[in-house]
């Protein structure tokens, strides 16, 4: 969920601004509200610094053992280690010998402690010049004027550190118009899909965080496009083997996502009967099973029925946060689109109320005619209405996108039965058939494995970002809640 914000504005006297600054940055909540980004040469310059102290620093890490310990014996310009680090990573890049390993592992020793403490420094610096870009000076210079936001939860906290140091100020809650920064903050499951949705963008201060709604489903669809049981064990087995083994350098929250979208894949996998390319009903002792696996025809009409479901559960989040943030009205269309669409599936498909009643219909079309723009003139809201039900072959679009779900699962399985088939006849060859039977075998289910599981994941995304975010009436464009902090050596 995204963190309600509290807006503060300051008034500071210039005399105390420089101490009043560092005993800010050492409350660590305040995100400064930028209305100026400060792109003058020196700004760019530190910047750039910035980022190649960090690609340093990233480098040095990922060559030095673990055992390792860092020294800073040798003091040098920080240009000069910046070079000497360049010209040691594209020696790397040639020739990875022993030799380079070596010195790439000594100058990690002896440069990696002082880059990180004068990344330190040049963040700060960073951070202050922020400041005083978006501060605001008034009073013929004898004020300051600071504006920014901090979590509602810390706002009483946050004033009474202002009273103590007898600072003037506003408060107010947060508007959309203000620009908030946005702050998330989510349960364990959620979280692991956090990563995930700022792929796209993080969501607007009016938006509703997708991250709870979303994640189900993409776990779900993911376990759709493997379609293999097989699979599923695979990757669940790959992360648990990494994150007792050793010690990953990837998050291990990364690897707990692998582990559940294993197991939904072998569940998947299991109700649709394949086993690394094999039918489970073709395995003596699970005949009996055969009539309980989903047919194809069956998994195709999932896959349209769960893109149904995901796409009207948007419409209703859509709605309810509309009439939520900004009024009753504002979510009527919502209401309407809805109404229109369960009237369509009744008539074609489920026909359980009565097909002479059109009324529901009726209501449908008048919401979305006349409050499509609640804030139009009436004539203006109404030609914005008739032009909205257009949208209706839009939807028919977004609907039919979920079929790629029953490709990608039918697509799979097919690609390991024909690894199956072709290590089976190899297999007939004299001496060597054995052995080339399971090098194709490995090879062959390896690759599988991580095409499907390429593809499952992109038209995963896909389907998140484009039909459910646009049905979900997600926006995005937020800025990350950056709380200004006073970094010492």
């Amino acid at each position: 969920m995204i963190v309600p914000m509290t807006k503060f504005s300051l008034l500071i006297f210039h005399r105390e601004y420089e101490s009043f600054l560092q005993d800010l940055g050492q409350i660590g909540t305040f995100h400064v509200a930028e209305r100026k980004n400060g792109n003058d040469t020196e700004q760019i310059q530190l910047r750039q610094m910035i980022t190649e102290i960090e690609e340093a620093i990233t480098f040095l890490m990922s060559h030095r053992p673990e055992d390792q310990a860092v020294s800073s014996k040798e003091e040098k310009p920080v240009s000069e280690m910046l070079t000497e680090i360049k010209q040691a990573k594209e020696r790397s890049e040639e020739d990875p010998d022993k030799n380079t390993s070596d010195i790439v592992e000594q100058l990690a020793s002896s440069y990696l402690s002082s880059l990180q403490k004068e990344h330190l420094t040049l963040t700060a610096k960073e951070e202050l010049y922020r400041i005083m870009i978006n501060t605001e000076v008034a009073c013929e210079g004898k004020v300051r004027v600071l504006e920014g936001f901090v979590p509602r939860a810390q706002r009483k906290v946050f004033a009474g550190f202002l009273d103590s140091k007898k600072i003037a100020y506003l408060q107010k809650r947060a508007r959309f118009s203000d620009d908030p920064p946005i702050l998330i903050r989510n349960n364990w499951f959620n979280r692991l899909f956090e990563p995930i949705a700022e792929l796209f963008s993080l969501p607007s201060y009016k938006d509703l965080d997708l991250t709870i709604f979303f994640a189900p489903f993409f776990a779900l669809f993911f376990g759709f496009g493997m379609n293999d049981s097989g699979y599923g064990i695979l990757l669940f087995a790959g992360a648990t083997i990494v994150k007792i083994v050793g010690k990953p350098r990837v998050k291990r929250s990364y690897l707990t996502l692998v582990q559940l979208l294993g197991v939904i894949t072998f569940f998947f996998g299991f109700i649709t009967g394949n086993f690394f390319g094999v039918s489970l009903a073709d395995i003596p002792g699970l005949s009996f099973l055969k009539g309980y696996f989903l047919k194809d025809q069956q998994i195709f009409t999932l896959a349209i029925a769960i893109g149904f479901v995901q796409i009207l559960f948007g419409m209703m989040l859509q709605g309810i946060n509309k009439m939520v943030k900004f009024g009753f009205r504002y979510g009527l269309p919502q209401v309407g689109w809805i109404m229109i669409i369960l009237h369509l599936v009744n008539m074609f498909y489920f026909k359980v109320w009565p097909l002479y009643s059109h009324i529901d219909i009726y209501i449908g079309l008048g919401l979305i005619i006349f409050f499509a723009d609640p804030d139009a003139g009436f004539f203006k809201g109404i030609g914005t209405g008739i032009w909205e039900l257009f949208g209706i072959t839009g939807l028919m679009g977004d609907l039919l996108s979920y079929i790629r779900l029953f490709a990608l699962g039918v697509s799979s399985a097919i690609l390991a039965l024909v690894i199956n088939n072709i290590a089976g006849q190899i297999e007939k060859t004299a001496f060597i058939g054995p052995i080339l039977f399971l090098i194709i075998l490995v090879f062959g289910h390896s690759l599988n494995l991580f095409v499907a599981s390429l593809g499952a994941f992109v038209h995963t995304m896909r389907l998140t970002f484009v039909e459910f975010y646009k049905n979900a009436g997600f926006t995005g464009g937020g800025n990350p809640y950056k709380p200004f902090s006073t970094i010492s050596n």
